[in-house]
């Protein structure tokens, strides 16, 4: 094997290791706030629609690290490797760890705080608005780790 078969086969383990991981957060999340939801038309259908909407939008925040391990595996799988370094093999593989596992946190913890936002709305579905709003603010700060994930992830394999 010669150094492009190298930092070929480190970028396509990255864009595994990031797309594989970054998948576990998201789905975990996502699962646990949809069945919140269920649980809480279960109890008060009435509020149906109102926690149908919450569901959604938490799912759809608790989603963006996902997409992110999505655009650094696709990064990964895609770049020209017309011209490669052997620094690039440990940057590609750090690049889909560091993406994947730091999509896991964000992902379960945002859709913790949207399932927990679905069950409140079901227990009392006039304090609607300052949950869906207190649920925003809290999946925003809990972003932020996956962005820093998702920067540290696009420095090593665009700056190397």
């Amino acid at each position: 094997m010669d150094l492009t078969d190298w930092v070929k086969l480190a970028a396509f383990v990255g864009a595994g290791l990031s797309m594989g991981f970054g998948a576990i957060g998201p789905g975990v999340g996502e699962g646990y706030a949809a069945s919140k939801a269920c649980e809480g038309m279960g109890r008060q259908p009435a509020v149906a629609d109102e926690l149908l909407r919450t569901m959604l939008v938490g799912q759809a925040v608790a989603e963006s690290t996902g997409i992110y391990s999505l655009v650094v595996a696709l990064l990964l799988l895609f770049r020209d490797f017309s011209v490669v370094r052997f620094i690039e093999v440990p940057a590609f593989l750090a690049a889909g760890l560091c993406m994947g596992l730091g999509a896991i946190g964000p992902g379960v913890g945002e859709g913790l705080v949207a399932g927990s936002a679905c069950e409140s709305i079901a227990r009392n579905p006039e304090t609607s608005p300052v949950i869906v709003r207190t649920m925003l603010v809290g999946q925003a700060v809990a972003e932020s780790t996956g962005i820093y994930s998702l920067v540290v992830a696009l420095l090593l394999i665009f700056v190397i």
